[in-house]
């Protein structure tokens, strides 16, 4: 047994099929993804090659699309992703009164579709009606933020009027009356939202419904003039139809003889999320139900995970009811295909000696251990009674046997002897973050380089785990203890066995406040509400602390009351932000502008309001570009410590115990700064 595949038992051959069914029942029911209604694969801009820097760079602009639909002013969104001189600019754009997933889930059907159908052009633009969602998504490698160009367009029309001819001049007055209406109240809109919506009436029981919108950074005159121009197109091809859509790249509009919007009233804009794009504002009221929506991969994974977590809880009973048993392969009916045996982990680790103890806690104690073939390994052994408890051994284990990436620690596998649980992970040798920001000699060691490639490369696991992954996990306990370091310095997210799966029962309502205080957002402490959002907080936190050099708990001014994210705000808003980079980093002058965005960054991840903070795909994207602008930053969320800033629910170690906590809010510091 000279490695960990000699080490794995072998799993059963029902549980296998019982997968297998899990998996393909999913795969059976993924829908074929429809025609675009209308789509142009431009000639004009020559083709790419596949596989090419600019292909790259176009999938990491659709990627963000999807990712960025529905959340901005007047669901419109653009990003320019540039790599070696290959520069490709990407624009989404949904109509106003659909729902954050009914934009979303066009604008991914169309990217995936017009990806495909207009394989290898370097410029496409692709529509779908109002059928799977009305959205456009248009890809380029000129420019086409802001022109006034109104084509390429297309038209989607249904079957000819059935008014009686009697009433077809009352039909094309009426028409007329509604789209001047319409026209009028769109490009009445402010620089956030221009859309509009109405209905008039024909004739007995026949009402006519329409709606225009057009891109919001438009002026008013630019606005009406498009929908002018689209508009007159009306006469010469729609006189005797009932039902059309015209579709182009800066405005839409639409009728038919039956609602096509969600209503018919214009309404209030609310606060956007920022994004990439400079044109910032404010989005129209939505129906805010993303939280309610089940995404199909993800609720049968979800399933497979219950499932999977009952079998494993009806093993361990059949283990206390027949201890003669422990050996058999019974004892673990899923996931066995990574279940260790005892005894070899025992000769790898001495027997649990003290001499390979690593670290030890409340709840678990760590032990280098080392395989006969070389390999060495983690072994983490749960203790006997220990807070550690069984759901969140049975979360560790089977999340992270469904999570892969080179920016994840790799779980090799488990073990359950009697009460013991015991999981072992890939060995590596540079720690954790926490023990490089505690040190100031190792993290002298810390150039901007590695500082950066820990910063990216974190970035990299969270929009893994946020977006790419089958399972959309939310990790709910992300700091520099969880953080490992391998022999690059590459960096690993660890210690899975708090988090949650997106739209998961942990994301809705009040739930067990999970994580360390100092890591989690004001809103988390206060309702329970675990999110992306949450994550992508800490992540700004740890952001910060790799700049600065700073560990949250350990930065404390009892004469300004200030906190490591009020200091980093203040410093920005009187622009003093180098002040506030850590005094032992090398050759600040060659990297500030990196560090500057990087900080930026970092108080876009802390903002106050959830909604304001980007998301990974976001992060990533300005991570890889040195010259997309970042939105403006507002106030950090107000700091949340407990007990004099000391951590709850841990003793400060990589392997923390966590359990429900219940917070008094005066127990929280709220620290503000305000720019004068």
């Amino acid at each position: 047994m000279g490695t960990i595949q000699n080490l794995q038992m072998g799993a059963s051959t029902s549980i296998r099929l019982f997968i297998l069914l899990i998996f393909g029942l999913q795969i059976g029911i993924t829908p074929a993804q429809p025609d675009l209604s209308c789509y142009n694969c431009s000639d004009t801009n020559g083709n790419y090659t596949i596989g090419s820097i600019y292909s790259m760079n176009l999938k990491t602009v659709l990627s963000t699309l999807i990712s960025n639909a529905g959340i901005h002013n007047g669901y419109y969104y653009n990003v320019s992703v540039v790599q070696d001189s290959d520069r490709v600019n990407g624009i989404a754009v949904c109509r106003a009164d659909k729902s954050p997933k009914d934009c979303r889930d066009c604008v991914s059907l169309a990217s995936n579709r017009l990806a495909d159908t207009c394989l290898a052009h370097r410029e496409a633009i692709g529509y779908y009606s109002r059928e799977y969602g009305d959205c456009m998504v248009r890809y380029s490698n000129r420019p086409i933020f802001k022109p006034r160009e109104n084509s390429p367009n297309c038209r989607v029309q249904e079957s000819p009027s059935n008014i009686p001819a009697t009433d077809l001049g009352k039909l094309k007055q009426s028409l007329a009356n509604l789209l001047a209406g319409l026209q009028h109240n769109a490009s009445a809109g402010n620089s956030s939202y221009k859309f509009s919506s109405g209905a008039v009436e024909v004739a007995d029981s026949i009402n006519l419904y329409g709606l225009a919108q057009c891109n919001p950074y438009l002026s008013s005159a630019e606005c009406s003039d498009c929908l002018g121009q689209v508009m007159g197109q009306f006469e010469q091809c729609c006189s005797n139809l009932i039902s059309v859509a015209l579709y182009g790249p800066i405005c839409i509009v639409e009728f038919a003889n039956y609602p096509i919007a969600t209503n018919y009233t214009n309404t209030s804009p609310q606060p956007f999320l920022p994004g990439i794009s400079t044109h910032s504002g404010e989005s129209g009221n939505r129906r805010h139900n993303a939280d309610k929506t089940w995404i199909i991969g993800v609720a049968g994974v979800a399933s497979f995970v219950l499932i999977a977590t009952a079998f494993l809880g009806l093993s361990r009973r059949n283990i206390r009811k027949e201890p003669k048993q422990e050996d058999s392969h019974e004892d673990m009916k899923l996931v066995d295909s990574i279940q260790l045996d005892f005894k070899d982990i025992q000769l790898a680790t001495d027997n649990f000696s003290d001499a390979k103890r690593l670290d030890n806690n409340g709840s678990s104690a760590m032990y280098k251990g080392l395989l006969p073939d070389g390999q060495e390994i983690v072994v983490k052994r749960l203790h006997k009674g220990g807070t550690e408890g069984e759901l969140e051994f049975d979360n560790e284990v089977l999340l992270s046997t469904n999570l892969q990436h080179k920016n994840l620690v790799k779980l090799l596998g488990f073990c359950i002897e009697k009460d013991l649980r015991i999981l072992v992970y890939e060995f590596l040798p540079n720690g954790s973050l926490q023990h490089f920001l505690n040190d100031p000699v190792k993290r002298a060691s810390l150039d901007w380089q590695i500082r950066y490639r820990i910063i990216s490369g974190l970035a990299r696991g969270l929009l893994y785990l946020h977006e790419d992954s089958q399972m959309r996990v939310i990790h709910r306990d992300l700091k520099p203890s969880n953080i490992l370091l391998g022999v690059q310095m590459d960096p690993k997210i660890s210690n899975f066995k708090t988090a949650s799966l997106i739209h998961g029962t942990q994301s809705r309502g009040d739930t067990k406040v999970m994580g360390t205080y100092g890591y989690m957002p004001i809103e988390y402490v206060r309702h329970g509400h675990s999110s992306i959002k949450s994550d992508i907080f800490s992540y700004g936190v740890i952001l910060l602390e790799i700049i600065t050099g700073y560990i949250i708990s350990g930065f404390s001014d009892e004469d300004t009351e200030e906190n490591l994210l009020t200091y980093a705000w203040r410093n920005w808003c009187e622009g003093t932000t180098l002040d506030i980079v850590d005094e032992v980093l090398p050759n600040v002058n060659n990297h500030m502008n990196q560090i500057k965005r990087c900080i930026k960054i970092g108080l876009l991840c802390v903002q106050e309001d959830p909604r304001q903070r980007p998301n990974m795909s976001t992060v990533v994207v300005i991570l890889n570009s040195d010259t997309i602008e970042i939105p403006q930053p507002s106030r950090p969320s107000p700091l949340v410590m407990i007990n004099n800033m000391d951590l709850i629910h841990s003793n400060n170690q990589s392997s923390q115990t966590h359990t429900s906590h219940e917070t008094s809010l005066k127990d929280i510091s709220h620290s503000y700064f305000d720019p004068r």
